[in-house]
């Protein structure tokens, strides 16, 4: 049992002066200027210096330790000597609490840091799979009125940089006019995406204009705004709030 203690506690130790020998060695390198390729050598440098460092405190310890034991044993000492020995000893015993403490510390930093960027990992994977779902349904409604590859292309460009800047994409867009495809029909399509990610009415209402300019060219901003959203009657695109989990299900 306490060889596997002493086994682990190696490993702990080994684990943290390798976490702090690279933490150390990338300003090291920033305030010495070296280059990327020897920032290798730093880390095992710094590596080094940290186990001398080490076991030079193990060393001291042992010796102070050995030096408190001998002088507990002498026989006769005065009361000022004691005082000194007892507050030498607590403050040895402080020092080596603050360096435990220190190193939990860092330990607790490093896991809190792995834990942010595994968080980090999973939005950006959430947010990737929100944003093909919506391109997903872009392309499902517009394929079934009879757009070019060319067309729907376009129209999935502008809803990218629609939801991923929260703002219309001001270039020439190239639709075609469609008879059999509304303004309303239009307008409910961009609200439905712009519920998923709570863009303003001003903004979607650009991004309707512009993207499907032959539709709005004699419509004003607030017209289209004031109309983004249409429940009653039957159009060839409705309102859905909830178009990513359709997609996701289909």
């Amino acid at each position: 049992m306490k060889q596997r203690q002493h086994i682990f506690q190696s490993w702990v130790i080994e684990v943290i002066t390798v976490l702090l020998a690279s933490t150390i060695s990338f300003p090291i390198s920033d305030a010495l200027g070296v280059r990327l390729s020897i920032l290798p050598f730093v880390m095992v440098a710094c590596y080094v210096a940290l186990k001398l460092i080490y076991h030079l405190y193990l060393s001291l310890s042992a010796h102070i330790i050995s030096l408190a034991s001998l002088v507990r044993h002498k026989p006769m000492q005065s009361d000022r000597q004691s005082k000194d020995d007892c507050a030498f000893t607590t403050a040895i015993s402080m020092v080596g609490n603050d360096n435990i403490q220190m190193k939990r510390m860092e330990l607790f930093h490093y896991e809190y840091q792995h834990e942010e960027w595994q968080y980090l990992q999973q939005k950006e994977r959430e947010e990737d799979e929100k944003l093909q779902a919506v391109l997903q349904y872009t392309r499902n409604i517009f394929k079934q009125f009879d757009f070019s590859e060319e067309e729907i292309f376009q129209i999935c460009e502008c809803v990218r940089y629609f939801v991923s800047n929260r703002q219309a994409l001001s270039v020439n867009i190239h639709i075609k006019r469609r008879t059999t495809v509304t303004q309303i029909s239009l307008k409910n399509f961009a609200w439905n995406i712009a519920f998923q990610y709570n863009i303003s009415r001003d903004v979607t209402a650009q991004f309707v204009m512009h993207t499907f300019h032959e539709w709005f060219a004699n419509s004003t901003i607030d017209t289209v705004r004031k109309n983004l959203r249409t429940t009653t009657g039957k159009h060839k695109i409705n309102i859905d709030e909830n178009i990513i989990s359709i997609v996701r299900n289909s």
